[in-house]
């Protein structure tokens, strides 16, 4: 590493830990890159995300900085908005558990001349389309990222009302599809001047290949799920994000982890491991999988846990979660499979 280069690193959540290296110039052409194009003209910035993470050192620390705009950084309980906040233009930066408090603030966040939620970091969740719903037609505008600590961000779209479809994903400016040739079915393979350094590289790589399988056109794309949560059981396609994700949206105050295991019989298969602050049964949790997602293969087994540990970013701390489990025998749901 240089003097000049700024260490990020990955948990191991979707592969080995790594620790990634930017530079200055990098960061400071992402948050103006993103800002211009996204965000516009704002006052203030109040900060959801951890600034050692690369999502929150860009819009909490290198934004601030470039713009001469004050930053807030607010907890995720708090009674409200900071008096200081108010009347405003102002850039919430999101992550997933922030919507969860913004729901809280509808009135604050209506009262403002201007706001934009930049979120990224995770998926949506069911808050997100509640507060974007509510704040309709109102000066709020909400904006999901995509990307990863070793690309920074690769593309964007507005985040769509509750009920709403969500539109394909649009490139940033200065990212294009490394391989036009490709089968349009294929994974995510991006050139971009803001790729990191991985610490065991010499230099920069000129493309990266993600583990996200997409179809795409010439400048954007329609996201299929990462390669590590796509299984598949007796035969069937499970997207085990998109199945966590429609199941955490259904019962409110309920968390959702699916990871995927080697079966000995199926080879593929996945468990379940849910929180909730109430009573919900097996067959129960069973009955509403197979409402929100129909004709899925259910779980191998499912572990209720006090809690979904999560990194800060709000990742699922898979070492952790597991070290929180007693794990149960795989008969525990056989008469649940099929």
């Amino acid at each position: 590493m240089t003097s000049t280069e700024i260490e990020f690193r990955t948990s191991g959540h979707t592969g080995s830990p790594a620790v990634w290296l930017r530079t200055p110039g990098q960061l400071r052409a992402e948050a103006e890159l993103i800002a211009d194009e996204l965000v516009g003209e704002i006052e203030q910035i109040v900060s959801f995300a951890p600034v050692e993470h690369l999502f929150g050192r860009l819009f909490a620390q290198v934004l601030p900085e470039i713009r001469g705009v004050p930053v807030h950084h607010l907890t995720h309980a708090p009674t409200g908005l900071p008096p200081e906040v108010e009347k405003k233009r102002t850039l919430f930066v999101c992550l997933p558990s922030s919507w969860l408090v913004l729901r809280h603030l509808l009135g604050q966040l209506e009262a403002l001349p201007s706001a934009v939620a930049l979120h990224g970091t995770g998926p949506t969740v069911q808050a997100t389309g509640e507060v974007v719903s509510a704040l309709s037609g109102t000066g709020f505008r909400a904006v999901e990222l995509f990307g990863s600590t070793e690309t920074g961000g690769i593309a964007y779209r507005d985040i769509a009302p509750s009920g709403a479809e969500a539109g394909r994903w649009q490139l940033l400016p200065d990212v294009e599809f490394a391989d036009p040739g490709e089968s349009p079915g294929q994974w995510l393979h991006i050139r971009s001047p803001r790729l990191a350094r991985r610490s065991d590289m010499t230099v920069r790589p000129e493309t990266w290949r993600l583990p996200d399988v997409i179809h795409r056109d010439e400048r954007s794309f329609e996201f299929h799920g990462r390669a590590s949560a796509l299984i598949k059981v007796n035969g069937e396609r499970v997207n085990l994000e998109e199945l966590a994700t429609a199941l955490r949206n259904s019962v409110d105050g309920l968390d959702v982890a699916c990871l995927p295991v080697h079966d000995p019989v199926r080879a593929e298969h996945y468990e379940l491991f849910y929180s909730l602050d109430r009573e919900l049964s097996r067959r129960q949790l069973v009955e509403r999988l197979r409402t929100v997602m129909h004709d899925v293969t259910p779980p191998r087994a499912m572990h209720q846990v006090r809690r979904i540990p999560r990194t800060a970013t709000g990742k699922i701390a898979v070492t952790a979660l597991y070290a929180l489990t007693q794990l149960e025998p795989v008969a525990a749901l056989e008469g649940a499979s099929r």
